[in-house]
């Protein structure tokens, strides 16, 4: 039986061109096959020039392989070929929108909407995927407006598909779910709805539950290349290094190896930590395109992490001079950032690490690069700062996370905070021996005069948990001589046990026989028999 052409909503087209018809491109751009599909809506454009809606979706395949100029031509050519189709101005209002020109952009998503009218639900979704997918979004007026188009196109798995990720991108995955189990209903073998549903698994870290959704299109339909570019990264986030290069390879393949896949392969190699073969990747996609911003912004990011600090600075300049501030990435900002910081130019650094943050508050461990920046230049308070903002972010905090906090907490001389931090770090590992160390430190400093013992209970279970661990026991000499020193002058001065504290002192002299302090201390309690 042949299928519902439902992208198309209320517009029902059935376009075709010498058996190549509009879905079929439309298919080509949907298995991320973007210059397949060029060619195809170039094909029906040389049939139709004068066809609004072939180069609005020209547009669209342009817009999605990351390729903004040539997407702005196309909307802009539709408009000039068919003035009286309204669905280019989505696109006009589109590329406006990205660039923060949002007031001009509204007037274009207006003329649309008023032109198409209440019962065109085509108008309406792609209106609402623009302030879904952009940067300046606007998430309740989305699903206003896929709402309207549901009333009128009820039976539209896409449009359930569009308001899932409105709801994803609320962070609300129980009506994301909910919207792309609709679409489900509505048609059965849309890999696309499970897809989606495996990217909610993802963005909540649970990469396994994700695999599985992903597993589970594939088997749905073999040839679906973002299945296995998002199975990719879930095996990468689960460090299955070599399944994740092979889902990968798939996606190439299955994508017909354009340059928008190959970038993506090449910045999953880059994120994997492969930097020479991403370095290869890179030099071969410039072969076909010198002029790949995507590219040469990896390049320069590359070039950092190999260390060649001057290639990386020359590269990123490069970046920078030839993008507006619209057009930069959160890790543009990040990696300037690390490259000013290490030619000294701390200030600046701190300034992109912030603009890096403020383009994408999910990435909270650029607070941890400025943290540790504040650290090294012993602004403490700075320091606190960052650390507190990467902890309240909440986003995949680790036990790092806090005993960053907690140390800059201390090297600030706010102690009562740092023994806070503390706490959670032993909490999270209570076998870990440096963190109940400087716990125990951390309440000297609260009982300067260790009248009351405030350190002792720490310094105890860090010789517990310390010498427990025999394999690594020249680790922990160090520690375990601070520990013994404490507990020796305390049993003395403050519990009045002299055999108790010369016994802590001896345990000294066991790791260390030349120590002076405890050597003097000795003959000192020997004198008093």
């Amino acid at each position: 039986m042949k299928k519902k052409l439902f992208l198309f909503g209320a517009m029902g087209l059935t376009l075709s061109v010498n058996g190549q018809t509009l879905k079929d491109a439309l298919t080509l751009t949907d298995n991320e096959q973007y210059e397949f599909a060029q060619d195809a809506y170039k094909s029906l454009l040389q049939k139709e020039p004068n066809n609004g809606t072939y180069w609005f979706y020209l547009g669209e395949n342009y817009w999605k392989s990351d390729k903004q100029d040539s997407a702005s031509y196309a909307y802009e050519k539709g408009l000039q070929v068919e003035p009286s189709n309204p669905i280019n101005y989505v696109g006009t209002g589109k590329v406006k929108l990205e660039k923060g020109l949002n007031a001009d952009a509204r007037k274009d998503f207006d003329k649309a909407l008023t032109m198409s009218g209440p019962k065109t639900s085509l108008t309406q979704s792609k209106v609402a995927e623009s302030f879904i997918h952009t940067k300046n979004k606007d998430l309740s007026y989305a699903i206003k407006l896929l709402n309207n188009a549901i009333a009128v196109d009820k039976k539209n798995p896409e449009l359930y598909i569009d308001l899932g990720d409105a709801y994803a991108e609320q962070n609300n995955g129980s009506l994301a779910a909910e919207n792309y189990n609709k679409a489900l209903d509505f048609d059965k073998a849309s890999v696309k709805a499970i897809v989606r549903k495996g990217q909610l698994y993802k963005r909540s870290t649970n990469y396994e539950g994700a695999a599985a959704e992903f597993n589970s299109a594939i088997k749905m339909n073999p040839d679906y290349a973002p299945a296995y570019r998002e199975l990719a990264e879930a095996d990468f986030k689960m460090r299955k290094l070599e399944d994740a290069k092979a889902s990968y390879k798939k996606y190439l393949e299955l994508s017909k190896n354009n340059t928008t896949a190959r970038m993506r392969y090449a910045s999953f190699l880059f994120m994997s930590g492969d930097y020479a073969d991403a370095q290869t990747e890179i030099d071969q996609i410039s072969k076909l395109d010198s002029s790949n911003i995507g590219m040469l912004r990896l390049s320069a990011y590359t070039a950092y992490e190999t260390n060649d600090l001057p290639k990386a600075k020359m590269l990123i300049d490069k970046v920078f001079n030839n993008t507006i501030e619209s057009q930069r990435t959160t890790m543009d900002y990040e990696y300037n950032g690390k490259i000013l910081l290490k030619e000294g130019n701390d200030s600046l650094a701190a300034e992109n690490f912030e603009k890096s943050y403020q383009l994408d508050t999910a990435r909270a461990d650029v607070l941890s690069d400025l943290g540790g920046m504040y650290m090294k230049l012993k602004k403490f308070p700075e320091a606190v700062s960052a650390y507190e903002r990467r902890v309240d972010n909440g986003r995949g905090l680790k036990s790092t996370d806090y005993f960053n906090l907690a140390r800059a907490y201390y090297f600030n001389k706010d102690f009562v905070h740092a023994d806070t931090m503390f706490a959670k770090v032993v909490e999270l590992l209570p076998t870990w021996p440096n963190g109940i160390l400087w716990r125990a430190q951390t309440n000297a400093q609260l009982d300067p005069d260790s009248k009351e013992g405030k350190a002792k209970p720490y310094y105890e279970q860090y010789i517990t948990v310390a010498s427990a661990d025999t394999a690594n026991a020249d680790k922990y000499k160090s520690g375990l001589i601070e520990s013994y020193k404490y507990l020796g002058g305390y049993y003395y001065l403050i519990d009045k046990n002299t055999e108790l504290s010369k016994s802590y002192w001896r345990k000294v002299l066991d790791l260390a026989p030349d120590d002076k302090q405890a050597r003097q201390v000795m003959e000192g309690l020997n004198q008093k028999k």
